[in-house]
Formats: C-alpha cells, structure tokens, sequence
C-alpha cells in the first residue's frame, strides 16, 4: 500500500493529495504548502484500489528525520491509513539509521501522534494559520 515516491507521476499525485487535503479541505495557502522543500525531501504514497489515498514527506536534518505533510484523504480517513502511513515513514526513517523523530502536528491531532510515542515539547504556535505543537520521538530501536 506504501511507497518511497520513485516517480515523477508518483510525486504528482502526492501533491494532489496535499493539495486536497491541506489547500483545499484547510484553506492553507499555496504559498504555505509549497514551501520550496519537497526536491529534497523522501516522500510516501499511499495507493488503495489504484486510488492516492495518503502521503507523508520526510526530511533529513543532522542526526533527526523531520516527518511532514501527513495528510489522508476524507473517504479514506477512520480506517487506520494515517497509522500505517506514520508506521511505514518511521520504518523507513530507521532503515535509514535514523533514531530521532520530530513533527509539527496539528494541535486537534496530538492525541493521534501521543498514541504513536510522540511527545510534546515547546509551546503551541501558529503554522500556516493552524495551531501546532512540536513533537518528537527517541527510540533505541535495533534492525
């Protein structure tokens, strides 16, 4: 069900998802969504039925993986896709060598990443017009 994105059509409709689900269904700007990062970023499709349901964006910085634009589709969402989505980004991160996980989430979803290991720190702040809260996650997890 997910994928590293390989393909330019993979990262099409990655960005359609994102556009979807962060421009259209949020009101986040374009200028906010695309924020100049995503050619340098490892990004995940997440395909049902032949249909784009769910995309993540990681990217690397120093000794931690940076977990980005989660998003699922609507019709898709309740089903445990973003659980799986999350899973498959931290194995990959961890194939990696990776260790050390961070994510802005969205203030409503910080129950969701709690659940997953991840921790809060900092203050709340605004993100694209959105109340986030910094996350992380440490694990000693061995391949």
């Amino acid at each position: 069900m997910f994928k590293c994105v390989r393909t330019m059509d993979d990262l099409l409709q990655v960005l359609m998802i994102r556009a979807i689900v962060f421009m259209e269904e949020q009101g986040i700007s374009q200028a906010d969504e695309m924020d100049g990062h995503d050619l340098a970023a490892v990004h995940v499709l997440g395909v049902m039925d032949k249909e784009p349901v769910a995309c993540g964006r990681i990217r690397y910085q120093g000794d931690r993986a940076f977990l980005q634009r989660l998003a699922v589709r609507r019709a898709w969402r309740g089903r445990g896709v973003g659980s799986e989505l999350l899973h498959f980004m931290l194995e990959e991160c961890r194939k990696s060598g990776f260790r050390r996980f961070e994510l802005h989430s969205q203030t409503r979803a910080t129950g969701f990443y709690r659940g997953h290991g991840f921790m809060p720190c900092g203050e709340e702040f605004m993100e694209a017009g959105i109340p986030h809260v910094n996350m992380r996650l440490e694990d000693d997890k061995q391949e």
